[in-house]
């Protein structure tokens, strides 16, 4: 694990048992050491103490890690930063290409202007699920394939919601009933900071499902 973790990578950590995720990040890793932030969770701070256990999750281009830690204490003053050490195998969770989340989220979008045209005002739809490499949008026209459209949407997480400004191109296009399709849309040129934040959103998802099974 420490061969896939750098200085100043975004992580998140979650006490043993519990299935809230704070965010953080990496600020150095001495040994067996890591040497992390302070986690937050909508301003709130995970406080830990020597001994504590934790869930260590962190992401690449690929898929979601998660490996099991335990905290040694606090070092720093002016920036405080926990200090954890790894108590088991990194396992990896999922494969980030093939994670679907089937999801309403409010959507607004406007097609792209052909050259010398000019561009129409934006109209409203909604996610049927979403993926870090695209989404299945319902809309009330018909998309030709191949035509890029401007995406604009929030995604709730729970370190607050983030606006999302995308572009997309239209696959297919499936017709469900008079005046409704499904527009399988592909993001183009999205970055991996905007990838990282819709897999967040998609575990977290995940994770509240799996809470909600188990009860």
């Amino acid at each position: 694990m420490f061969d896939q973790l750098t200085i100043n990578q975004k992580i998140e950590v979650a006490r043993e048992g519990e299935g809230d995720w704070y965010a953080s990040a990496v600020q150095d890793i001495s040994g067996r050491e890591l040497h992390v932030l302070l986690p937050r969770l909508r301003g709130n701070v995970l406080i830990l103490g020597p001994g504590d256990r934790v869930s260590v999750r962190f992401f690449d281009e690929s898929a979601s890690f998660v490996f099991p830690a335990r905290c040694l204490g606090r070092i720093g003053k002016e920036v405080p930063l926990y200090r954890l050490v790894p108590t088991g195998e990194c396992r990896r969770v999922q494969q980030r290409r093939h994670v679907r989340l089937k999801t309403l989220l409010e959507v607004h979008y406007v097609r792209l202007p052909e050259e010398g045209g000019h561009q129409a005002a934006y109209k409203k739809a909604y996610t049927v699920d979403i993926s870090g490499g695209g989404m299945l949008l319902a809309v009330d026209e018909p998309l030709p394939p191949g035509r890029e459209v401007l995406l604009m949407f929030n995604l709730p997480l729970q370190q607050g919601a983030r606006k999302m400004e995308l572009r997309g191109r239209v696959l297919r296009l499936m017709e469900k009933e008079k005046s409704k399709y499904h527009a399988a849309l592909e993001f183009v040129d999205i970055t991996t900071a905007q990838q990282d934040l819709i897999m967040r959103y998609i575990f977290q998802c995940m994770a509240r499902q799996a809470r909600l099974t188990r009860k």
